[in-house]
């Protein structure tokens, strides 16, 4: 019992004991944060098994033996798909291999391109003459040739040579067809007796 006058409030300490209020709420706090947790696993869950789906959705868009099929389970997915894999490998090994021997085949190449520059006259490559100064050059090594054994012969490359560049100028050789066909106009217009006449 109480003293009068005393200044401590209930008997036994009652004010120190939990209200039912604070018993409930310290309770209820551990079963909220348990039901947070599995909520979250769960959503975690799921997300993961999302993707395991868009994973193997992504792969039978991607390997061709899986785009015509339906219904097949992830193991023949996983498995055409490492057969795939297989396939893009021995293509990257091939190509790899062609772009080698490509290389292989350039450096060669310009191996011979070098031997050949250098086989080259410092002033380059030399310029051949056209048909016409080939066809002069040999006639006049022929008159020389032939003078050196009779010298009348130089009068008559004297007379011979107007009906030569006649003949360079128009013959064409081509062909055997136009070789004829010009060479007959040729004596048509330059060898006829009222042609020749005024050179004898």
């Amino acid at each position: 019992h109480s003293q009068p006058g005393s200044s401590q409030g209930s008997p036994c300490g009652l004010d120190q004991v939990p209200s039912p209020q604070s018993i409930i709420s310290s309770t209820s706090k551990p079963l909220v944060k348990s039901e947070h947790n599995q909520s979250r696993h769960i959503s975690a869950e799921q997300k993961r098994r999302s993707n395991i789906n868009i994973g193997f959705k992504t792969l039978g868009s991607l390997v061709p033996t899986l785009k015509s099929q339906s219904n097949i389970t992830n193991a023949v997915t996983l498995q055409k798909t490492v057969e795939h894999i297989g396939k893009l490998q021995q293509e990257r090994q091939q190509l790899q291999d062609e772009v080698k021997r490509l290389r292989e085949e350039i450096e060669e190449l310009n191996t011979s391109i070098s031997l050949c520059q250098e086989q080259l006259p410092a002033t380059g490559v030399p310029m051949r003459k056209n048909r016409s100064d080939l066809m002069q050059d040999n006639f006049n090594e022929y008159v020389k040739s032939r003078t050196l054994q009779n010298w009348k012969f130089w009068i008559f490359s004297i007379i011979i040579k107007p009906l030569f560049e006649s003949f360079n100028g128009m013959v064409s050789t081509t062909s055997r067809e136009e070789l004829c066909h010009t060479t007959l106009q040729w004596l048509d217009n330059h060898c006829s007796l009222p042609v020749l006449r005024p050179s004898k």
